[in-house]
Parts: C-alpha cells; structure tokens; sequence
C-alpha cells in the first residue's frame, strides 16, 4: 500500500482499513488504460491517496508530458500565470523558481514575459536537473501539478519554505480531492491520474499545510490554469472533446481530430462557454511566505 496506507498530509491521520472510502480507476494514459489502480479517502482530512505501490520509472518512461511542445495553444492558457502573479505584486525583476519545471517551456514563457530572473528545477529533466537552482531563495516559487506527484507532500512544502525569501510568492497547483466523487471514478479519470498521482490534498489539508510552514493564504483559485475564456480553451470542452475518442490524456499532446459532434449545439456551447461551468476538481492556491 502506497505509504503503509496512513494519511501523511494531516494532523490526525486515517489509516486504510475496511471502513475507507476507495475506488479502483483506470489509467488514463492510453497506453495503460487497460491498467487499473486503487485508490482510498481519508476520513479525517478528505485528501485521496494512491492504495498500491507502484513502479513509478516505469509509467514515467512513457508518460505522454514529455512530448509536450511549445504551440500557440500552450501559450494561450500559460498567459494565466504572469497574469495571477502579476496580482499579488510579482514584477519582472522578480525571482521565479518553477519547481518540477519538466521540459521548462513556463520558465521560457515567463522570460518572453520579461521574467529574465526565471529559472527551473526538475530531477527527471536533463536540462533543469542542475541542483545548484536550489542553493538560492527565491520572490516566488511555482509549483504546478507537483505536490500531487511526490510521495512526501508536507515534506515538499518544507522544501519550499526553504527555498522562499521572506514574503515570497508560492503558486501551488493540484487537484482538489474535495470535487471527486470516489462513487464515479471513470467521471474523475483525468483528476485521479492513475498511478502519477500519489496523494491529492482537500482544499483545508492544504490549507492547513501551508499554515502549519508559516504561509498566509492570499488567494484560492478553484479551476485549473487551463481553463480560460478563449473558446475551445477551457475545461469542459477539453473532456467533451477527449470524449468523442478514447478519453485518455495522450490527446492533449496530439494533434486535433475531427468529429461530426463538434458542430452539435452542445459542443458549440462548451467551446464558447464552459469556462464558467468548469468542474472544480483542481484548485491553484496562492500563499505568501512570512516577512
């Protein structure tokens, strides 16, 4: 069981047992989509944590984000992130650490926004796994879809504390377990993210995390980053779209298909006006280290 089967994000920590809320989902990477993977609610905090150990090298050598491209689509919803920061008094002299930065295409994108102190930091990539990026402290340290990933997440937070200067910006971007609904996990395929993510904070867990590490809350954003009002470019029509094939993440990274479904009335809709009925299963919280 992943990490003995204990909440390790909480103060008062369930552990599995048969009274547990669980769920067996699929992979939603096609090539493991025949795959299925347990998951398990703790009672007390309401975070999700992945049941099984797994071999994790072995999904990541084919997990389909390291094809990702820069593309106009890329950088039409990455255009959230300056915007967000630019809110909380990030400027451009600014120091910007992206932590678990993959192949580094927001830190490139940060710098074509005048961001020239962006930097990244990633183990698995050979271009950002210099760990020299983490002997210096930063005004703000961006975490997207991370913490989810790692088999520490308390531990992780500690780590960026370390790495903030004094009244320092963190973004962290995760799922929100608090919007799955564990009795339909096919419904939450994409959020569970079988087996890449091994444990998912509720809204409060993280909270209080970020609390516990001396972060005040500045801002929750309950929708992921990708959800923007351009048409086509939001949530809702993403899954409407992944629906009319195979309803797996790899077409995200793909290029996009045709279906006689996407001049229906309700792919109209979506396209132009999901974004303000996108489902809340991820949240973007921004936090301030103390002075």
């Amino acid at each position: 069981m992943s990490n003995g089967g204990r909440c390790n994000v909480c103060s008062d920590p369930e552990t599995l047992n048969g009274d547990s809320e669980v769920a067996v989902v699929r992979s939603n990477v096609r090539r493991f989509q025949s795959e299925e993977f347990g998951v398990w609610r703790c009672k007390s905090c309401r975070s999700i944590h992945a049941r099984d150990e797994v071999d994790l090298d072995h999904y990541y050598a084919h997990y389909p984000f390291h094809g990702q491209e820069d593309n106009a689509a890329l950088r039409l919803v990455l255009r959230t992130f300056p915007r967000r920061l630019k809110r909380f008094g990030l400027r451009p002299h600014h120091s910007i650490l992206d932590y678990g930065c993959g192949s580094g295409l927001l830190v490139e994108f940060l710098k074509s926004k005048g961001y020239k102190n962006a930097t990244g930091y990633d183990s698995y990539s050979e271009k950002f796994a210099d760990a020299a990026a983490l002997d210096a402290t930063y005004d703000c340290i961006i975490a997207q879809d991370l913490v989810e990933h790692v088999d520490a997440p308390l531990e992780t937070l500690k780590t960026f504390a370390e790495l903030a200067k004094p009244g320092a910006l963190i973004l962290i971007g995760t799922p929100n377990a608090d919007a799955i609904d564990l009795s339909n996990p096919d419904k939450h395929v994409h959020t569970l993210h079988q087996p890449y993510h091994t444990h998912m904070f509720s809204k409060d867990a993280l909270l209080r995390a970020a609390s516990d590490v001396g972060w005040s809350t500045e801002h929750v954003y309950m929708t992921n980053y990708t959800n923007t009002l351009f048409p086509c470019a939001n949530l809702n029509f993403a899954l409407h779209y992944a629906s009319f094939f195979d309803n797996n993440l790899d077409l995200a990274f793909e290029p996009i298909r045709l279906n006689p479904r996407l001049l229906t009335p309700k792919s109209l809709f979506l396209a132009f006006f999901g974004y303000f009925r996108a489902p809340q299963a991820d949240m973007t919280v921004i936090f301030r280290t103390g002075q």
